[in-house]
């Protein structure tokens, strides 16, 4: 018997672990951003002007709102540095890209709505 994952499939794991994540390192600021209260001055993000997305996805507030890029490249998803999440998803997309560097690997993330 073939099992064969599909693309929502995988676009479905995607966004879980994204959340999953998200949460489990920022869950203080996705509270209060919930409730409409200012980031502690200690959060490691708050210089991004960190807000939530329609799916509840920590996104930075860009300052390319004019610029014609998509959605993705002008308000990226946050995740944390040092996480082994964030490391199997930037090194996928770079060998996708065939092993381009750094700034193409970033493009490629925030094209697919993720960024860092």
């Amino acid at each position: 018997m073939n099992f064969y994952i599909t693309a929502d499939e995988i676009e479905n794991a995607e966004y879980f672990w994204l959340k999953y994540v998200q949460y489990e390192f920022y869950s203080a600021e996705i509270l209060a951003l919930k409730r409409n209260e200012q980031l502690r001055c200690s959060c490691e993000i708050k210089s991004l002007v960190p807000y939530l997305d329609e799916d509840n996805l920590l996104r930075i507030t860009g300052r390319l709102l004019e610029a014609d890029l998509c959605f993705g490249e002008k308000h990226p998803v946050i995740l944390p540095r040092r996480c082994k999440f964030t490391e199997l998803l930037v090194i996928t997309e770079h060998e996708i890209i065939g092993h381009c560097g750094v700034s193409a690997t970033l493009t490629q993330l925030r094209k697919k709505n993720i960024g860092y």
